[in-house]
């Protein structure tokens, strides 16, 4: 039956594929938030919902997978995308995707990104869990239940 079916992907290629759409959609995503961000110099923290929820449909949609691994990636996935946009956000665009480029700057960033989000206040509260919302969406939306 597998060859006459030419559109026939086992568990593991539908993996591969919805890893590929998966990065490619936390890239775009990640991106398209850090330049409307950094234009409009207005946080909307309820988007990272909307991007979880995307990024999960997108991976929902190409691998329909039942298993758990699934759904680690769609969190990977937006843990990657709201990186991308905050780092996008914080310094541009232009400085932003030259310095997600080049690896050794990692440890800089990471380290800058958690003293804006682990500070104690309330609007850094809130958008921590609105960033841990998105992921959660992404998590619960990548599988077929």
């Amino acid at each position: 039956m597998k060859i006459w079916n030419s559109r026939y992907l086992d568990n593991n290629q539908r993996f591969a594929a919805a890893v590929i759409a998966g990065l490619i959609s936390a890239v775009v995503l990640g991106i398209a938030y850090g330049v409307i961000h950094s234009m409009l110099s207005i946080e909307a923290s309820v988007i990272y919902i909307l991007i979880g929820w995307c990024i999960g449909y997108v991976i929902r949609t190409v691998g329909k997978g039942v298993h758990k691994r699934f759904a680690v990636l769609g969190a990977v996935m937006a843990f990657l995308a709201i990186w991308i946009g905050d780092i996008c956000s914080m310094y541009t665009v232009s400085l932003g995707i030259p310095m997600l480029l080049s690896p050794g700057l990692w440890p800089t960033m990471i380290l800058a990104w958690l003293r804006l989000y682990l500070a104690t206040g309330v609007s850094s509260l809130l958008s921590l869990l609105f960033r841990i919302a998105g992921i959660y969406f992404a998590y619960t939306q990548s599988v077929i239940l």
